[in-house]
């Protein structure tokens, strides 16, 4: 083969492989676009998640991995069966409330539940009934059960607002129902915890371990309750003590700023006649929260005078509005021109009470159940706290 023809056939061949070449590489299969859903939190976007009304309530069910089939059980109620799952599945509420709940069921195979959880904001809280994990930020008691209130820090991790840092709130103790959530919100207030508007409440089941098993869920109640809180925290050289009784849910908020001279100064809140809350005041002017759905005349009280046992009240808030004590004509615990009683004074040096006009709107005290709040002052993958 001359030199001429030998060119002429070596670039054709090269032009033929050239031509292959370039039609593989042109018609290689491409990955499909995925358009990421920014709207929703990271795990809807990421796993299998969905939400919606179940009967008369709200469901919420995620899982990965594995199958997880959750089943609405006419109004009030799920079923679940399981194999090789993570889930957290629940019913109940889209906006928490402080409400009492009452539930049964089981679970075979999951990690925990049923159990209360949920979400609150200002700051962002994810909450636990009846789990452990973290620093003990002090200790009550909810319908004569002890709890630890034990705060775990997560950082980076999948919440109801994408990934975020937040508290994870996990009540050491029962998760029996019921499950008073205006007592444990009550607790954690006095605590100095808490957020200052709720996001979803649920009874939860959940499996962070690939578990199989079945799940059913009942849930009942969780209208307004009638609830007593007694609250002990450390404070202004002396400890306060506080037994609130009243409704729960839409009830009306009341502040009583005030301090005793000795630490053990004992007022009682009454509203229409009826006791909603007693405190034992520390020396310390501190602020003190209570709630109630009574109406009435509104009365803070000095029940146990004794010597050099005073008590002095600032003032009141009823609904974020103030009233001065020293604004207040009714004060029959003030010593005035030599004898108990007077008016226009913070101070009560009998046991007497200072009246600060009517309380309205309430109701006449939620139904549900009674509690009773001791308090004592001292990585997830999704948003439930085990992964």
């Amino acid at each position: 083969m001359n030199f001429k023809r030998f060119m002429i056939v070596f670039g054709a061949m090269c032009l033929a492989a050239v031509i292959v070449f370039s039609w593989g590489c042109q018609n290689q299969p491409t990955a499909p676009e995925v358009a990421e859903d920014t709207q929703q939190p990271l795990p809807a976007r990421l796993r299998g998640y969905s939400s919606g009304s179940c009967g008369s309530y709200w469901y919420t069910h995620w899982t990965n991995g594995g199958s997880a089939n959750f089943n609405c059980n006419g109004s009030n109620g799920f079923s679940l069966s399981f194999s090789g799952a993570n889930f957290v599945s629940g019913i109940g509420w889209s906006s928490g409330a402080s409400r009492s709940i009452s539930f049964s069921g089981s679970c075979s195979g999951c990690n925990w539940g049923p159990g209360v959880y949920g979400w609150s904001r200002n700051p962002l809280i994810e909450y636990y009934i009846g789990k452990s994990g973290g620093s003990s930020a002090g200790s009550y008691t909810c319908n004569g059960r002890s709890y630890t209130l034990q705060i775990d820090r997560r950082y980076g991790q999948p919440s109801i607002d994408g990934t975020s840092d937040f508290d994870q709130y996990n009540c050491s103790g029962s998760r029996s129902s019921p499950v008073d959530m205006g007592c444990h919100f009550n607790a954690w207030r006095n605590l100095g915890k808490g957020g200052s508007s709720q996001d979803y409440q649920v009874v939860m089941v959940e499996s962070w371990s690939n578990g199989s098993g079945s799940a059913n869920v009942t849930l009942g109640g969780g209208g307004g309750s009638t609830s007593t809180t007694t609250t002990t925290t450390s404070g202004g050289g002396g400890s306060t003590t506080t037994t609130t009784s009243g409704g729960g849910g839409g009830s009306i908020p009341i502040v009583v700023r005030g301090r005793s001279t000795d630490g053990q100064g004992k007022i009682d809140v009454r509203v229409g006649g009826n006791t909603i809350t007693t405190w034992t005041l520390g020396t310390g002017m501190a602020n003190w929260q209570t709630s109630t759905q009574y109406s009435g005349g509104l009365t803070v009280c000095f029940t146990n005078d004794a010597t050099d046992r005073d008590v002095q009240i600032d003032y009141v808030q009823v609904n974020g509005q103030t009233r001065q004590s020293e604004n207040q004509s009714y004060n029959t615990g003030v010593w005035q021109n030599g004898s108990c009683g007077g008016s226009n004074s913070e101070w009560l040096h009998c046991n007497g009470c200072i009246g600060y006009g009517d309380v309205s709107g309430g109701g006449g005290g939620g139904g549900g159940s009674t509690s009773t709040t001791t308090t004592t002052s001292g990585s997830s993958w999704w948003w439930g706290g085990w992964w």
